[in-house]
């Protein structure tokens, strides 16, 4: 990130419709010309004192953690589709673009719906 012009100056919004921030924007209007050094007060009291709360910090997303997540729901849902019984006759082997989920994804999605997601990933490579 580059260097701010001048790092002594800061824009701050405070949102009209939180009613704390309200009472927050309430506060510096009164200080007058007064705000910068209230809000130095006012931090610098907040680090230093003993009973300052601990402000939970989120965790950060880690999208490999949502992947695996979500790729193994989806291993489930598709384990726990019934396979329908097709006579080995019937049975093809899968081609090379085929999962091999393929039937319990048919199960899942129907003949429509894995044809509709088919013919949107054709579109895709064909682009």
């Amino acid at each position: 990130m580059a260097e701010k012009k001048d790092p002594g100056k800061f824009t701050l919004g405070l949102n009209m419709a939180d009613p704390s921030h309200r009472q927050v924007i309430d506060i510096l209007n009164q200080q007058g010309r007064r705000k910068a050094q209230f809000i130095v007060n006012a931090i610098l009291h907040y680090l230093h004192c003993p009973e300052t709360p601990e402000i939970p910090q989120p965790a950060p997303v880690d999208s490999h953690v949502i992947e695996e997540i979500v790729l193994r729901i989806l291993k489930q849902q598709t384990s726990a589709v019934p396979k329908p019984d097709i006579p080995p006759e019937q049975k093809k082997p899968p081609q090379k673009s085929e999962s091999l989920h393929t039937e319990g994804m048919e199960a899942l999605l129907g003949k429509d719906g894995l044809s509709t997601i088919a013919n949107t990933l054709a579109a895709f490579r064909n682009d």
